[in-house]
């Protein structure tokens, strides 16, 4: 593997990610409806919105992020008596070959974007904020048992957030809400009823879905359920009505799926 590829992969902003986790047409199409989409039209729903801020926060909080997966591909693999493999043999090698100038490069595109974000005044706390996604993550490579699934949450929280959060470049408890119950808390469920990490949550597999394999059907009952509460907060509430357009996506998208395996992405 030439350094340059290998370089092109573990340090190019969002090319890990995309390499590793959303492959294909199909990983994009995923990216799209279940991220892009839905960070986009809550970021839309308020006042102060800035596309700059935006694609800036985007890309911050995946620096930390794909630090993370690089460690947990990397690195914690190593430790694990059947691993995740997500790298071939020679992309291991190349990483081991380059890790410390791959670090390196990705601290020094850190900072550039911290400077740029400086300059652009986005909130100083807001950069603090997103920078811990790195120490969340490294917590969650180093335990293996029922508490991953709660700071898988809190990682979560922090990608789909940090874009809505610096593109109006400040808190507000709404759009975090809103963002919390379009996407990361319906994958929570899912995976609490898997079992992951050895984890079954009972209360959802009861009330909720009762098995896995039944997690189309479940996105389909949420989404209609989150569509209505939605809908009526836009007309009693003065919620935007572009909140309702994520949703809509998402509820058509899962219906789509749902109906064509093919379309079934498992990240």
């Amino acid at each position: 593997m030439s350094l340059y590829r290998t370089l092109v992969i573990f340090t190019f902003p969002m090319v890990y990610s995309f390499y590793t986790r959303y492959k294909g047409m199909t990983g994009v199409f995923a990216w799209l409806i279940k991220y892009l989409i839905p960070c986009l039209g809550v970021s839309l729903c308020f006042e102060g919105f800035s596309a700059l801020n935006f694609l800036l926060g985007m890309v911050y909080v995946y620096e930390f992020y794909e630090l993370g997966y690089i460690q947990n591909d990397c690195e914690t693999i190593k430790k694990e008596e059947i691993p995740t493999l997500r790298l071939n043999e020679k992309e291991l090698q190349a990483y081991e070959k380059c890790k410390y100038l791959i670090f390196a490069i990705r601290i020094i595109e850190i900072l550039i974007l911290i400077y740029v974000m400086y300059r652009v005044r986005i909130s100083v706390s807001l950069l603090f904020l997103y920078a811990a996604t790195m120490l969340v993550f490294y917590l969650y490579n180093n335990i293996r048992n029922g508490f991953c699934l709660v700071v898988h949450l809190v990682l979560m929280m922090m990608r789909y957030s940090a874009p809505v959060l610096i593109s109006l470049n400040r808190y507000e408890l709404l759009p975090i809400l809103l963002i919390l119950f379009i996407y990361p808390v319906t994958l929570f469920i899912e995976r609490s009823v898997k079992g992951k990490f050895g984890y079954k949550n009972l209360l959802f597999s009861k009330y909720l879905m009762s098995s896995y394999e039944e997690r189309y059907i479940f996105r389909i009952k949420y989404y209609v359920a989150l569509l209505i509460v939605t809908v009526l907060t836009t007309i009693f509430g003065g919620l935007s009505s572009i909140c309702v357009i994520p949703i809509v996506i998402l509820l058509v998208s899962s219906i789509m799926t749902y109906k064509n395996k093919r379309l079934q992405y498992n990240k």
